[in-house]
């Protein structure tokens, strides 16, 4: 019989093939007005707030998941709103992310298509992907990453040759203070992984050495993006990379082997709805998580259907517009990672200190008065 649990591997590799979607549209261009040259080095200090976001969850989530955690720390009403809480952010996600994807899809073609026409393509797609076990979708998950990890190196690794380091370097101090309010922001956009510690219940493997687990593929998942960053600096410039919407899909344009092809950004493109879908199932399980938690022993079949039509539903109510979708995708949702992802569990971590410290000295208090 196939296990039906994931590997830590597998959850990572989810997290990093979902982020890949939203790193490529908001990066280096939302880091650019602040930090300027200095917009890939931004990344790598978002590094710690995101590994220190990674800890703070996880040892909420333990080995039950993070919705289990919650309730165990918080209390069944308490917990109840804050899963709720949860709940609305990931609809609200998973919504972007389906209007985000359609929208690049048309923009991709040499003609006019519908949007309507691309979004509900996506969402079967994603309902089909969902309804399976997590075990399945992690395996996808993996053959995704690699598949954008080899899009993402051919495009970077052409372009290599073009970047100018006078674009990247050099960083002055006084540049510092602008580059650490730029890092907040890579963390928000990194922040799109949030909803991976809900899934730590299906992780099979989680032994002593799971923090430096954690750890390698945290740090080099945000290596890897601020290289990725240097890369589409070295070639487009500040100024340039900040008038554009998707600065890697608009490098991806002028990349091109001579003899071999000459124009790869339609192959990106498709490749990069590997990512969106990733990012949706990653959220449509983790509402199925935070379901079994809100109704145990009800059948929860119904949560990818109806995720999927909240979703989809959402994305032409909420974001009537492309604009008002950037709009969301720029300020509200690093804003609100950073709240649910760092914040909230920092707060939630605090409380649970403070009440193991009471029952340590209630339990104490009591020994004395016997």
């Amino acid at each position: 019989m196939r296990d039906n649990k994931i590997s830590r591997t597998q959850l990572m590799t989810l997290l990093w093939a979902g982020v890949m979607a939203p790193a490529a549209e908001l990066m280096p261009a939302l880091l650019l007005p602040g930090a300027g040259k200095g917009a890939w080095l931004a990344v790598v200090l978002a590094a710690p707030a995101v590994l220190t976001a990674g800890w703070l969850m996880g040892g909420l989530a333990g080995r039950e998941g993070l919705a289990v955690g919650l309730i165990r720390v918080l209390g069944r009403p308490a917990g109840g709103a804050v899963l709720l809480l949860y709940i609305v952010w990931a609809l609200a996600l998973l919504s972007l992310r389906l209007r985000l994807c359609a929208q690049r899809l048309v923009n991709s073609g040499e003609r006019d298509g519908a949007l309507w026409f691309f979004l509900l393509a996506v969402a079967v797609v994603l309902l089909w992907m969902s309804q399976g076990k997590l075990a399945a979708f992690a395996r996808a998950g993996q053959l995704f990453l690699v598949a954008l990890l080899a899009t993402a190196g051919v495009v970077l690794g052409l372009s290599l040759f073009q970047a100018s380091p006078e674009r990247l370097l050099p960083l002055w101090w006084s540049e510092a203070g602008p580059v650490i309010q730029a890092a907040l922001s890579a963390a928000g956009v990194m922040g799109w992984g949030l909803f991976l510690p809900f899934l730590m219940g299906d992780v099979r493997d989680q032994g002593e050495n799971r923090h430096w687990h954690w750890l390698f593929w945290g740090l080099g998942g945000a290596l890897l993006l601020a290289a990725a960053q240097a890369v589409v600096l070295g070639n487009l410039g500040t100024g340039l990379a900040a008038r554009l919407d998707n600065p890697f899909f608009s490098l991806a344009k002028s990349v091109g082997v001579e003899g071999a092809f000459q124009r790869v950004e339609g192959v990106v493109t498709a490749l990069w709805t590997f990512a969106d879908l990733t990012m949706g199932g990653v959220l449509i399980f983790s509402l199925r998580a935070m379901a079994a938690r809100l109704a145990p022993g009800k059948n929860l079949a119904w949560v990818p259907w109806g995720a999927v039509i909240l979703g989809a539903a959402g994305a032409i109510l909420l974001f009537p517009s492309l604009g008002t979708a950037q709009e969301w995708n720029r300020r509200l949702v690093p804003a609100g990672n950073l709240f649910l992802g760092l914040l909230l569990p920092a707060a939630i971590r605090l409380l649970e200190g403070l009440f193991r410290k009471e029952e340590r000295n209630g339990i104490s208090c009591r020994k004395k008065e016997t």
